[in-house]
């Protein structure tokens, strides 16, 4: 059986909402290299049911643009509903890679602990990753 072994951990974050109970959130620092390559960070909930790394739309001037919606429009189904996004290209580094790959657009609620989704395409190409739900962490390696 292939040994495998995590160079990475993550722990989730832990968040107490003011009249609910704990709870843990996977999120993952990342660093968007803009188009005049300002390095910006931000959060992003890991979240293996997104197809394609997402941002929320109010952050179009980070790449580079004049509006939101001014990419190659897509629908896409999203856990409650059937929108239209827009995808554009961006070089993202994260776990210590620099990895240009797709990023869509979407209006997203503001919140305060993530801007967006860690989604699957190309960047889970790159990296191998495990979890463990009851110790709350998430692990990661270069060598899937």
């Amino acid at each position: 059986m292939p040994v495998k072994d995590f160079e990475q951990t993550i722990r989730f974050y832990e968040h107490q909402p003011p009249n609910g109970p704990l709870i843990y959130l996977p999120l993952v620092s990342v660093v968007l290299i803009t188009p005049l390559n300002s390095r910006i960070s931000l959060s992003l909930m890991f979240d293996t049911g997104a197809t394609v790394t997402s941002l929320r739309s109010d952050l179009y001037p980070l790449l580079g643009l004049h509006s939101w919606d001014q990419g190659e429009p897509i629908t896409t189904d999203t856990a409650n509903d059937r929108i239209t996004v827009y995808r554009y290209s961006a070089t993202l580094e994260i776990f210590g890679k620099l990895i240009a790959c797709p990023i869509h657009l979407i209006p997203l609620p503001q919140n305060p602990l993530y801007c967006g989704l860690l989604g699957r395409e190309t960047i889970f190409n790159e990296f191998g990753f495990g979890f463990w739900e009851s110790t709350h962490e998430l692990y990661v390696t270069e060598n899937p």
